[in-house]
């Protein structure tokens, strides 16, 4: 029996059937054109998950009122959004897809939001000192209530009429019913605030006034926090009664999500949570309702499949399993979760310039790119030799051999995966092996020949006769250019990771990017007295999420930070640094650089004049993080 059977099992949303248990939740995508107006990109990113098999999507963020849009999004403010929303639908519901419109007031994400539209305004129900910033702040009276109730109502008579089989009410993480549902974010004494129930009462009047509206057929979903995990936040069993509040009012189901955008870590979970962290929440909030609940949050297909057959919930919300693999469905349905491109919880699809659609994935190069997707076969297969099994020497080899081409690969360790070996070393990123796991049994798939413990040298690739090379020879770490950098008591992080090194004594690491901020924390656990110096701030290229859990574990062991401290020499017991115009001695008996990476290009000079197609990729082009690793392999592949 397929063990993922339960996934497969038809479902109900109110009067909505539902083919699968398989939900694709509203993301923020951003692929709208600036004013929010349809593009073929957007259609794009919903219909080859659509054709993938999922059961439900439901698209993000649709502003009801005029006055508060979400620049890249498309809105349902007036009834000039129906045609784009209608054309849309129209596409899904040709994949058979079900399709459901996430209806939204901003309100405090504007805070977080890529960009704000001039002149906005940051609608709030009541002051708090803690929500601030450069926009200014209007609190809603009594007449505003009333108008946002009417705008979610309306929103939803456009959406029906566009074609949607439901909407869902977005009452979590800041937005505007979402802060009045929290506490925290709800300060107001009159009917809207206070108790549990008046912190319900505008989404429950929200749900109600579209059920005036629209009669009793047509299907809303309402998200809410299960908590807030921040003091003076929604509590659990709070959550609980409200959900209870909501689903008497007349919402069909309850999609349990958690945490204030932003400040709290919990929303989206990353890697370094463990996977389903918010069943436990579903748990409560299923018990307190008798209409289906939709679980989200790090949930594995294995995961998913289970809590489905338990009971725990009724759908599973797959958000970016299903951009890691849009047909992630259809190969659970045929037994092929082998063949699944699975996601790491990298968090790299939030690091991005999203404000444009430029987010990328660590192990899809299509995401937001899916006009592009899958690559055309060819006509002509040329011999291509691919030199270096790493991340992207794998994907390039890869998406070569499924174009066609007739493909080998070469890598001088005994071991696919490059640095990427390195990454999952990490204890909390041990997951990450399950990508170059997936590469490696697709590239055996294809055919694609693996030369391991071979090293390449100019002769190899005469010897080969090839028609391209595509160089993929990665990087090495780089040094420091200081007195010292070179003495024994120096060694790399890269080494720290893999057990090659081991330091002793008081050590202090240099850099301030992820390898530098891992190691510092892999140390401090095991015990070894350590500290953090950087030139500049700590972690500037990281996700903002994952960086503030890291320093948070970085603080909470008490690791000392030294920030915008240079380096000046290294002596066999100290470093000498410079803070300011300060000069001073900082105790090492151990230095660990985690300075960046050099790339290795030697091969490229030694196959000049060959006549051969000679292409690079990956970091032996430029250091860089691997989804724009993974899109340069797809532009190789797509060239040759």
């Amino acid at each position: 029996m397929n063990p993922y059977a339960p996934l497969f099992q038809p479902g109900k949303i109110g009067s909505v059937r539902i083919e699968n248990r398989i939900v694709m939740p509203a993301m923020a995508s951003q692929l709208a054109e600036p004013d929010g107006r349809l593009s073929q990109r957007l259609i794009d990113y919903y219909r080859v998950r659509a054709e993938g098999g999922v059961g439900l999507i439901i698209t993000s963020y649709a502003s009801v009122s005029a006055d508060a849009p979400l620049m890249f999004n498309m809105g349902i403010s007036d009834d000039s959004w129906v045609d784009d929303w209608r054309r849309l639908i129209e596409a899904l519901h040709a994949c058979g897809t079900r399709v459901g419109i996430q209806l939204m007031h901003v309100g405090m994400l504007y805070l977080f939001a890529g960009f704000v539209p001039k002149g906005a305004t940051m609608k709030i129900p009541s002051p708090v000192p803690w929500v601030k910033g450069d926009i200014p702040t209007h609190v809603l009276t009594g007449e505003d209530i009333e108008r946002y109730i009417e705008d979610f109502a309306q929103g939803a008579r456009r959406a029906r009429e566009a074609g949607a089989d439901l909407v869902e009410i977005h009452a979590c993480h800041g937005s505007l019913a979402g802060m009045f549902m929290s506490p925290l974010l709800n300060r107001r004494t009159d009917e809207y605030g206070g108790s549990v129930e008046n912190r319900a009462r505008f989404p429950r009047r929200i749900i109600e006034r579209i059920r005036e509206t629209l009669g009793a057929d047509f299907p809303i979903i309402v998200r809410i926090n299960a908590s807030d995990d921040l003091e003076m936040g929604t509590t659990p069993p709070e959550a609980a009664e409200q959900a209870r509040l909501l689903a008497a009012a007349g919402a069909d189901a309850v999609s349990v999500s958690r945490g204030i955008e932003f400040w709290a870590t919990t929303t989206i979970p990353s890697y370094l949570y463990p996977d389903g962290p918010m069943l436990p929440l579903v748990d409560e909030i299923k018990k307190a309702v008798p209409v289906p609940v939709i679980a989200a949050g790090k949930l594995t297909p294995e995961l998913a499949a289970d809590a489905v057959r338990t009971g725990r919930t009724d759908f599973v919300a797959l958000g970016r399993p299903l951009l890691a693999d849009p047909d992630l469905p259809r190969k659970l349905r045929e037994g092929r979760a082998g063949g699944i491109r699975r996601c790491i919880y990298c968090m790299n699809c939030l690091n991005q310039d999203r404000r444009a659609g430029r987010g990328s994935c660590s192990v899809n190069p299509f995401l937001n790119r899916e006009s592009f997707y899958p690559l055309p076969p060819i006509s002509r297969p040329k011999r291509v030799m691919v030199v270096g099994g790493g991340l992207a020497g794998m994907q390039t080899a890869l998406l070569l051999a499924q174009r066609g081409h007739l493909v080998s690969l070469f890598e001088r360790e005994g071991r696919l995966g490059g640095q990427w070996n390195i990454a999952a070393a990490i204890p909390e990123k041990s997951g990450y092996s399950a990508f170059t796991d997936y590469l490696e049994r697709e590239l055996g798939r294809m055919g694609v020949e693996i030369h391991l413990g071979t090293p390449v040298s100019k002769e190899t690739v005469i010897a080969q006769k090839p028609d391209a090379v595509v160089l993929a020879t990665g990087a090495v770490p780089a040094g420091l250019d200081v007195p010292g950098a070179d003495g024994p008591n120096v060694v790399q992080a890269v080494d720290v990771i893999m057990g090659k090194a081991r330091p002793e004594g008081r050590t202090v690491i240099i850099g301030g990017r992820f390898t530098a901020i891992e190691t510092a924390i892999l140390l401090a656990e095991r015990g070894v007295p350590v500290s953090l110096i950087t030139r500049g701030s700590l972690g500037m290229t990281l996700e903002r999420v994952t960086l503030r859990t890291l320093i948070g574990k970085l603080l909470n062991l008490r690791v000392p930070l030294y920030l915008n401290t240079a380096v000046l020499a290294i002596d066999p017991r100290h470093l000498v640094i410079r803070f300011n115009e300060e000069v001073f001695e900082l105790p090492a008996e151990t230095v660990v650089l985690a300075v960046g990476m050099n790339p290795n290009v030697g091969l490229a000079g030694e196959l000049d004049g060959l006549g051969l197609e000679i292409y690079t990729v990956g970091d032996c082009t430029r250091p860089r993080n691997a989804a724009a690793a993974a899109f340069q392999a797809a532009q190789i592949a797509a060239k040759i």
